[in-house]
Order: C-alpha cells, then structure tokens, then sequence
C-alpha cells in the first residue's frame, strides 16, 4: 500500500510539474493575455466584436486561438455577419482548462461554447474535418488556458439543422411531416422523430443519417407500404409507416470516413453501404449526412420473426392460483408456464403483440409436458376473440422440446395481435391443462 500510494504521489506530483511548467502569466485573464500578444491581434479584434470578451474574462476557459497569419483568408461570410462571428469565435473556446497532457494517452472530447463539440489531442484540436495544431501550448492565466493554433476552424451545423435545409429532399419532407401541434393555445410543436427516433440537433451524441435521393426513397416506401397497413385512406400516411421508414436512416456513430459495409440503424436494421451509391456527403458538427441514389437492408431485421415468453402474458381468464412460472433449463429464458387443477372450462391466457405487421405469420409454440401429467393433453390458439379458434386443439406431447406448427395468420392492418392460449372447454382437471414455453411467429416474405 505504502509503494502504490508512492507511485500515485509521484504521478500526481509529476502532472502538476507539468502544469506548473506552462508558461503564461497568472496575473492576467484570459481576455489581457489574448491583447498582450501581437500575433493574436485579428483574433482580439474578432473576439471583441462577437461580444464574447465579457464572458471570456471570468470564468474557467480554454482557448484555441488562431494567430494572424491563419485567419488571413477569413471569409466575409463569417466576419460580416454577427450570429455566424459568434459562433465562429465560440468554435474555439471550450469550457474548462485543458491541459495537453490531458489527452497524451487518449483524445479528449472538449464542449465548446457555440455549444459544438471539438476532439482535442496533445499536439492539435480538431472541429469535424478542420484540424489546428498547437505552435504554443498550455499558457496559463488566471481564468484559464491558452493556445495559440496556425488553423481557424468554422463551426458546422448539426444534422438536424442540414435536415432542414434540404427541403427538396423527400427524407426531409417526411421528417418535416413529423411535427404535430402539442397545444393549441400556443400552437406549440413537437417533431415525433426527434423524440422516437433520435435528437440530431443533440451535439453532444453523434450519427451518420441517411437520405435519399427521389427514386430511393420512392422504392423504399413502396417496400414498406404493405407491411404498415392502416384503416386509413390510400393516400393517408400513418405515424406508424413514417416511423417505419425513417428508423432505418440514422445510426448513432458518426462514420465520417471508412464507413463499414454494413452500418446498424437505431431501429436494429442491418443496412448496406455501398459507396457508389453515394450522391453527396455533408459534414455535420454531431456527425454526417449521406445522400443515396440506393438503399439496401436486410429484411429479415426489418420485419422481424416475434418471439413471445410463455411466462410473460397479459391477462388471465380466472384465478392466478393455478398459474405457475417454472423454472426449466430446457426452456427459453429458463421459464415456462403451467396452468393446471384450476377446474374452469375454456380457461385462457392472453398475449398482446402491439407491433405486428400487416403481413402472413407463421406460428409455432414449444410446449413440453414433462410429466406434470401422466399422459398427452390438448390446448389451441385463438386470435383476437377466445371464440376464433382456426386451428382447432393440438397436441402437447410428452418430453418434447421441438417447435409445433401450429398454422398461418395474415394480419390485416399494423399494429397489435391479440393470441390467446386456450385450455378445453370442460371444468375436469384431467383435460383442461395449459403449458407454453414460447409462441413464435415468422412473417412470410411472398
């Protein structure tokens, strides 16, 4: 203890050498040193005229400030405009000291006061694709740090923002379709996407988004359309549908560069990328945006297979008394159900499933007697009503640990299936047991 608590000693002692090494001048803030320096002269003036000198000289900051030969070529876009020049100046200054040899063993994710976020490193600073490398470093004052970097570094918009503003695009369409009036006194707006899908105005999250191009995104809704049917008119596109499709375009990595060939959206969707189907890349300040002439998924994660626990059921027809949850190493999730000696004719289980597509499944059950009782019982599967009974009872055979076909279901419309275990209609414990390890149902792609 005594050699582990020396080492941590000598660590401590060790960075605090390294920060008491720094040059700067502690009598000085931030703002004082920043004039006191001639080659930060452009940067000076820049920072008063944002209005962000009187922030800057109290508090704790850090700031990367370009010298005057790297802001020579400074766009009028930025300087001649007052929003756009604070956010510029705010593009390089973070909150906190930060110290370089902060970020020796890995790089540092520094929130700026633009509210952007930049990746800091020993030797340079980076904001999205625009890196500036530190020609002095670690200059302390009394209100924080300073660097002076040969790079300016022009804060990006953030995904949401670059949404918005491809409004001819039909990804942006549909996202933009996404707002609905929460009150209508005030007719205050939310976007559902934002709140189900994912934030990308977030800067402190990062994505890659995907959007299409006319002919992709018309195939892809074409795709879709079947599977998240509604009562609505042809022309209606459901909540469900735009959610549908809009989960598949956002990934919650930032792929800016050496994107994989297979990119998991939010939705649990494995999507192809394939970089000749690339139309445009856009830069973001949180992540980036592709535009795509073709979009390729993998279907089977799209319209998944609905795996269903016995144990975990909605509803009972009748007492719980006779319910059991057993635990069986055999069993899915090491649980099953058994319904018996309950002496109630017809009693039933019920399962909701609340996001089935509208589409065939198959069902199968694996349901074991393991000698709860000393021979073969029946049980069946009714859909929607316990009186809809299409498949009539089927057999649950003795130590047996294989799936049972049980038939197909077409769900017409999208959204929830109600499936009811069902016992025999005779209040004779001797016929009326229910078991279930799990019901199954696999959608078929016609």
């Amino acid at each position: 203890m005594l050699i582990m608590l020396s080492l941590g000693l000598f660590s401590c002692s060790d960075q605090w050498a390294e920060h008491n090494d720094a040059q700067g001048n502690l009598n000085n803030n931030l703002v004082q040193l920043i004039r006191s320096d001639a080659d930060l002269s452009t940067f000076a003036g820049l920072l008063e005229q944002s209005g962000l000198e009187k922030q800057l000289a109290s508090g704790s900051y850090t700031v990367w400030a370009p010298t005057n030969d790297a802001l020579q070529n400074l766009p009028q876009s930025i300087t001649g405009d007052e929003k756009a020049l604070r956010l510029f100046v705010g593009n390089h200054i973070g909150y906190q000291e930060r110290l370089s040899y902060q970020a020796e063993e890995e790089p540092l994710r520094v929130k700026m006061i633009n509210g952007k976020v930049s990746v800091m490193t020993e030797t340079s600073i980076t904001s999205v694709d625009e890196t500036a490398n530190f020609s002095a470093a670690d200059q302390l004052t009394k209100n924080g740090i300073l660097y002076k970097v040969d790079n300016y570094m022009t804060p990006k918009k953030n995904i949401w923002e670059i949404v918005q503003e491809q409004s001819g695009n039909p990804v942006s369409e549909l996202i933009q379709s996404m707002f609905v009036v929460t009150d209508s006194a005030t007719m205050e707006t939310i976007n559902y996407f934002q709140q189900d899908v994912a934030d990308l105005s977030n800067e402190d999250s990062t994505y890659t988004f995907f959007m299409l191009n006319e002919d992709a995104y018309s195939t892809f809704k074409m795709e879709m359309e079947p599977y998240f049917k509604d009562t609505m008119p042809d022309d209606f596109m459901s909540r469900a549908l735009k959610l549908g499709l809009a989960k598949d375009l956002v990934a919650t990595t930032s792929y800016y560069e050496n994107v994989p060939d297979t990119v998991l959206s939010v939705d649990s969707v494995k999507v192809a990328f394939h970089p000749e189907n690339v139309v445009e890349k856009i830069n973001g300040s949180n992540g980036v945006v592709y535009v795509l002439n073709q979009f390729d998924f993998k279907w089977s994660d799209k319209i998944p297979e609905i795996k269903i626990e016995g144990e975990y059921y909605d509803a009972i027809s009748g007492s719980s008394d006779p319910v059991n949850v057993r635990v069986k190493s055999w069993a899915s999730n090491e649980r099953d159900l058994l319904v018996i000696n309950h002496s109630t004719p017809s009693y039933h289980i019920t399962y909701n499933v609340p996001q089935a597509h509208s589409t065939k499944y198959k069902i199968y059950w694996l349901a074991n007697n393991d000698n709860y009782w000393p021979r073969n019982n029946w049980q069946s599967i009714a859909i929607d009503s316990v009186s809809n009974l299409p498949y009539g009872n089927k057999m649950v055979e003795f130590n047996n640990l294989e799936e049972v076909f049980i038939g197909e279901h077409e769900v017409q419309n999208y959204g929830q299936l109600k499936l009811i275990l069902k016992a025999e209609a005779t209040s004779n414990n001797d016929w009326n047991t229910l078991v279930l390890d799990y019901l199954r149902l696999v959608p078929v792609f016609e």
